[in-house]
């Protein structure tokens, strides 16, 4: 794909589990002292990890999407390096 040496390899990294809500905010809290404290985070999902290191200004975006009985709600951050 062009330019893509300039720009450096693309990554994507993706994990869904199914969790009591008391578990997902454990979790949540788990990478916001990690980002805090080291800067960084690292998640894992069966053999697959990845280190993410943002910068220090971040772009945050929430999003919440409401169809029928079904409620989805994002976290984003955004950065360059």
């Amino acid at each position: 794909m062009f330019g893509q040496e300039r720009l450096g390899e693309d990554r994507r990294f993706e994990k869904e589990e199914k969790m009591a809500v008391e578990e997902a905010a454990a979790e949540l809290e788990k990478m916001a002292e990690a980002l805090r404290k080291y800067g960084e985070l690292t998640l894992t999902n069966n053999n697959e990890q990845i280190t993410v290191s943002p910068s220090n200004e971040v772009q945050v975006t929430v999003d919440y999407v409401k169809k029928g009985k079904h409620h989805k709600s994002g976290f984003y951050f955004e950065w360059y390096t």
